[in-house]
């Protein structure tokens, strides 16, 4: 098979980029788009030159793969339908809002023989690949994403925004934390500010904020080592700007700080998280991060959100 067809389920703000990008991404070819809104299907079919259903399980028998990029609470239903009709599954993260329901469709993707893969972009930033290079027995690790976007709705930020964060972290340090508090703020029913402090076994700790209440955005990680600090922002998209400070000795009883800063072109990491999803079906490619990766985000992350809901309760 030289070429998928493919199609999107939901064709919200991230689904429409996931559209856009197969409408150009070699072996991919985009058949469909399925979505509640009649605008937005309107709108796809006249950009995209392709049918757009109101129910997305009008795209099965048509296409060999989907991204699914519905809300959340659709995610088990959609997702686990498609891998039962056969289809090749990304979901954007995160996968679903329970582990039992998690589990069940890594098992499900597993017997059918099926990729399923879900969609934590940090993986394919350029920086985030030249993280393991820098690494030496960390001190502290520290996560800032911060912003005033509060579109998505159905979840808090632990599984909105910090989970992006703790799925670096986990790939990085290739251990479970053994310890964590958590402290946030509710707005309603769902956490829109936390900060998570983990210990992991090695010795290093993690501080990981997230927020949707900030007046300025920020996405930023900082890695504290013995003489040295290693300071990622990753705000200014496409560039990441690397910040190394290092002790340079000591005059006057202070330590003189020198700073060697570079930027890293990320190249579309969408785009490079796409292609790999359709390169795993076509070509075998070895996975980036794997489902029990997955699935140890997931569960550590609704850990963290229990703990919260825990201490405001």
């Amino acid at each position: 098979m030289a070429e998928l067809n493919v199609g999107v389920v939901g064709v919200g703000v991230m689904g429409t980029y996931h559209a856009q990008i197969y409408a150009g991404l070699p072996g991919a070819r985009l058949v469909g788009v399925a979505d509640p809104d009649p605008l937005r299907r309107q709108v796809l079919e006249r950009d995209l030159e392709v049918p757009a259903y109101a129910d997305p399980y009008a795209l099965i028998g048509k296409v060999d793969a989907v991204s699914v990029a519905s809300p959340t609470s659709l995610h088990y239903e959609h997702v686990k339908t498609f891998l039962e009709a056969g289809v090749h599954v990304l979901v954007e993260k995160p996968m679903v809002p329970r582990l039992e329901e998690a589990r069940h469709l890594a098992a499900l993707a597993e017997r059918k023989g099926l990729v399923l893969q879900v969609g934590h972009i940090m993986r394919f930033y350029r920086a985030v690949e030249e993280m393991p290079r820098l690494l030496r027995n960390p001190i502290v690790i520290e996560a800032r994403r911060v912003g005033n976007n509060r579109r998505i709705r159905d979840i808090g930020v632990i599984l909105d925004l910090m989970i992006h964060d703790l799925d670096v972290l986990l790939l990085l340090l290739r251990e479970r934390p053994r310890r964590w508090q958590v402290v946030g703020h509710h707005l309603g029913a769902v956490e829109e500010y936390a900060h998570a402090v983990l210990e992991f076994p090695s010795g290093t700790k993690a501080v990981l904020t997230a927020s949707r209440l900030s007046a300025q955005a920020e996405r930023s990680l900082a890695i504290t080592q013995e003489d040295e600090v290693i300071r990622m922002d990753f705000t200014n998209d496409p560039y990441t700007e690397v910040s190394i400070y290092r002790a340079a000795g000591e005059q006057n009883g202070k330590t003189e700080v020198q700073v060697a800063r570079t930027s890293i072109h990320n190249e579309n990491p969408l785009r490079r998280e796409l292609k790999h999803f359709i390169d795993r079906i076509l070509r075998g490619v070895e996975p980036i991060g794997t489902l029990e990766d997955d699935l140890t985000t997931l569960e550590i992350a609704l850990a963290l959100r229990q703990s919260l809901h825990e201490v405001v309760a």
